[in-house]
């Protein structure tokens, strides 16, 4: 009898280990998984935020070229219909199509879905108003420094998000 008894509770200490053992080998399975997701998503934020800021900066320089070159097209704010209290609308400068600012530009426009696709609301925020100060610049509605604080604000935005750590 006494070996029955030590038989039935070795046999069934031995399925409470093995089902603790499994249990706690699927949740690492998914812990892991959730690691190795916030892994590739970071890694993927940096690559689209850094070729954002690259494109933003090859903007910036197309901007002061055509500037310097007196070839900008002034766009003054007076002429410019007012933009309804908290509207989310900026208006950005007009420029000469197929010019390497104009390019410049676009390409930065095609990256800037990619920002928001994996930034979110509040990096979109932040990515028009990179654009708008390039745009602006070269229209001679902004100077320099503003751009230059603006590019400054988003590259620090950026490599905060793109480094935080999730704890989810």
């Amino acid at each position: 009898m006494t070996t029955a008894v030590v038989g039935v509770v070795g046999v069934t200490g031995t399925v409470w280990a093995a089902h603790a053992g499994r249990r706690h080998q699927l949740d690492a399975v998914r812990a892991q998984g959730a690691v190795s997701v916030a892994i590739a998503l970071a890694a993927e934020k940096r690559l689209v935020y850094a070729r954002f800021l690259h494109l933003a900066r090859t903007a910036y320089d197309e901007a002061r070229a055509l500037v310097s070159a007196g070839e900008a097209l002034p766009l003054d704010e007076e002429s410019l219909p007012p933009v309804p209290p908290g509207s989310e609308i900026i208006y950005t400068g007009r420029y000469e199509l197929a010019t390497p600012f104009a390019l410049a530009m676009a390409a930065l426009h095609r990256c800037y879905d990619e920002v928001v696709i994996v930034g979110g609301p509040g990096i979109r925020r932040h990515a028009t108003a990179a654009i708008s100060d390039i745009s602006r610049y070269a229209s001679g509605i902004r100077d320099n420094w503003d751009v230059d604080r603006t590019m400054n604000e988003v590259s620090a935005l950026l490599h905060e998000d793109a480094t935080k750590v999730t704890h989810d």
